[in-house]
């Protein structure tokens, strides 16, 4: 039953892009397969931290390894609303840009998810925070992954890893405060 219901989320997806028209097309690589059940299904919205707002961003997915890929592309709407299929066996980069705001990078792992556990694909869903500026802010922290997910098999699914967040997310504070007292 779950299969059936997962199918149907991606035949859903695949006619939603049609139909919304995204700003530019994304490459097979990111596209839904009807015959692949080894996908992770990626949707999400991007919002400003200020406002709470929805808000359209530029993102950039790199598949890291020896066959190295890169697409960049605009979420599909004005309200910051984007989706892409990943797969399997890899390591990915996945960038939110905007004019006025910091990056944000997201490293998500599918290497290491066993084949029996694939029987349906993944879902990750996303809300990403968007940080204003700050002068001065380091390049290098923000062309670094802020947040890691990857397979759990305490719960099946694809997690964020929390030590990698809070270790992350304490550097980049530290970072604004040293900003902030110039």
């Amino acid at each position: 039953m779950s299969r059936v219901l997962f199918l149907l989320l991606i035949a859903f997806q695949a006619l939603s892009f049609q139909s919304i028209g995204q700003k530019k097309s994304l490459p097979d690589w990111l596209a839904a397969e009807k015959k692949n059940e080894k996908l992770v299904y990626v949707n999400g919205v991007t919002i400003a931290n200020d406002t709470d707002a929805e808000m359209p961003t530029r993102i950039s997915v790199e598949l890291i390894g020896s066959e190295s890929k890169k697409a960049t592309f605009d979420t599909f709407s004005d309200r910051g609303n984007f989706e892409f299929f990943l797969r399997p066996n890899a390591i990915y980069h996945i960038s939110f840009e905007k004019d006025g705001y910091l990056t944000k990078m997201l490293e998500v792992v599918t290497d290491n998810i066993p084949d029996k556990d694939w029987k349906v694909g993944f879902v990750l869903e996303l809300q990403v925070s968007m940080e204003i500026s700050v002068e001065g802010f380091s390049e290098e922290l923000q062309s670094a992954p802020y947040a890691r997910c990857m397979y759990s098999s305490k719960t099946r699914k694809i997690d964020f890893d929390k030590a990698f967040s809070k270790e992350s997310k304490a550097s980049w504070e530290k970072e604004r405060i040293r900003c902030l007292k110039k």
